[in-house]
């Protein structure tokens, strides 16, 4: 081989080894998980009470993380009140860079929201991680199992009960093996129903931590091993 050909050979696989190293540090950038953990919230709050109430309360919890941050997609009608019609389409308009969704409310399934169901179904499957509370019906409404409500019947969904007195369940609230756990708040929260949101506070703040796919297996886990009744935040995070 002349030095004019071994010359040209070690130019091409310098530029081989450029490109590939070019594109070696592509791939590791699009693997690497989003900096921002965006939490989209879905509540029956009004929008000035999500502001006064529940965004300084996962703020406060969540304060060493500094790209956490919850963004409410509540619906509103033009005076201000949640408007559940339309929130169909709000769940279906949510932004795609969203870590995952936190539902502050649950219902019972009903024939006018069992597409809501289907289609938060089709989210979870597609990866969106779907935290809940269990909820519970409305004071005109008798209690019932998870599984005939909104969240428990989603797939994977990460449902949080909240514990009163004594470790006891809430006795009118939703109840059934589809929830993950239920918590104790702290002293001065009891009875306010803020365990679901200190949970998504928690996991927020955790976030970076696993993908999608596998924070739902790893509560899963959690859960399965366990002999606890009720996990507390230190088991699961």
């Amino acid at each position: 081989m002349t030095k004019c050909n071994l010359w040209n050979l070690k130019k091409v696989l310098a530029v081989t080894f450029l490109v590939l190293a070019s594109c070696g540090a592509t791939w590791a950038q699009a693997a690497l998980p989003p900096t921002k953990t965006t939490v989209i919230y879905f509540g029956q709050q009004k929008a000035e009470d999500f502001e006064l109430k529940v965004k300084p309360v996962f703020e406060e919890k969540v304060r060493p993380c500094k790209s956490c941050e919850i963004v409410n997609f509540t619906p509103y009608t033009k005076e201000g009140e949640v408007d559940m019609e339309a929130l169909r389409e709000r769940v279906d308009s949510m932004p795609a860079g969203a870590s995952f969704v936190f539902f502050d409310f649950n219902m019972k399934v009903n024939d006018t929201n069992k597409d809501l169901v289907e289609l938060l179904n089709k989210k979870a499957d597609s990866g969106l991680v779907v935290v809940g509370t269990a909820g519970a019906p409305k004071t005109t409404e008798a209690s019932g199992p998870l599984s005939r409500t909104v969240l428990g019947q989603v797939h994977g969904a990460l449902i949080i009960g909240e514990l009163a007195e004594r470790d006891r369940l809430m006795p009118t609230g939703f109840y059934g093996p589809e929830m993950l756990t239920a918590l104790r708040p702290p002293k001065d929260m009891m009875g306010q129903g803020f365990s679901p949101l200190l949970f998504a506070a928690a996991l927020a703040e955790n976030w970076q931590k696993r993908t999608s796919s596998e924070w739902v297996e790893y509560f899963k886990t959690k859960k399965m091993m366990s002999r606890k009744i009720w996990l507390d935040m230190n088991d699961m995070f």
